[in-house]
């Protein structure tokens, strides 16, 4: 989902959302991966401090201490998301570069060469058996699939399939989504949102928690909390769906 935002990065609060596909040279994702590393450092510190005032509180001044307590859990809290983003941006410069950044935490990237589009298609055939697939296990619609699919990395088409905001892959995950939605999509052990079946089965799964059985509309907008994303994704599993007819 995420277009080019650039120093928006982290001044838009984040929840288990996705964002809109964007392409980013390599250059750009090294200094902002320079950036979040540095501001993880700042914020180690900041809360290393925070811990020793914590340690210092006399017993009779409870609020006060419970307080810091609380900034230390918000700095916490701020310093994973930024990490999470680092680790995006570090496995979309090894797909880039074919080189390892670090320690490899599980984030695998692969070669992929995309389905073209036929005349007359208005899905890539090869990919919906794996809509249907998907669908069918977790109770969505298979072209309502095929459109986020199609909106978030035009058919995995956009070159390295990594946003400035640090979603990634096929279906545009964010990492801590993806860690708590991500399935094995393909049965080979592995969970990764750089794996085409992966990240389709994930979606499903994701939309399938989000009570898409019941309210298509509400999990779609748990994709992307926007009500123009909701209408497009219909719009275009409208299309898609007539298109296969």
């Amino acid at each position: 989902m995420p277009k080019f935002l650039a120093l928006f990065l982290f001044s838009v609060s984040l929840s288990f959302s996705l964002c809109f596909p964007a392409e980013a040279s390599v250059n750009e994702w090294e200094t902002q991966q320079q950036n979040l590393e540095q501001q993880k450092t700042e914020l180690k510190d900041q809360i290393k401090e925070l811990d020793e005032k914590i340690n210092a509180f006399p017993d009779e001044e409870k609020e006060d201490r419970e307080a810091v307590i609380n900034k230390k859990l918000k700095l916490g809290r701020e310093y994973s998301r930024k990490a999470n983003y680092e680790e995006a941006y570090k496995r979309a410069i090894e797909m880039a570069t074919g080189q390892t950044i670090g320690e490899n935490t599980g984030t695998e990237q692969r070669s992929f060469i995309p389905a073209s589009l036929l005349p007359g298609e208005e899905a890539p055939a090869q990919y919906i058996p794996i809509y249907k697939a998907a669908g069918e296990q977790y109770g969505v619609d298979w072209y309502v699939l095929a459109s986020i699919h199609k909106i978030e990395t035009s058919y995995s088409s956009i070159r390295y399939m990594i946003s400035s905001v640090g979603a990634q892959g096929h279906m545009q995950f964010m990492p801590s989504t993806f860690s708590a939605y991500g399935v094995d999509g393909d049965g080979d052990g592995k969970r990764s949102p750089w794996d085409l079946k992966d990240a389709i089965f994930s979606a499903a799964n994701y939309l399938s928690k989000n009570r898409y059985s019941t309210d298509p509309r509400g999990a779609i907008w748990h994709y992307n909390h926007a009500e123009w994303y909701v209408n497009k994704v219909l719009r275009t599993a409208g299309q898609i769906k007539k298109g296969s007819i």
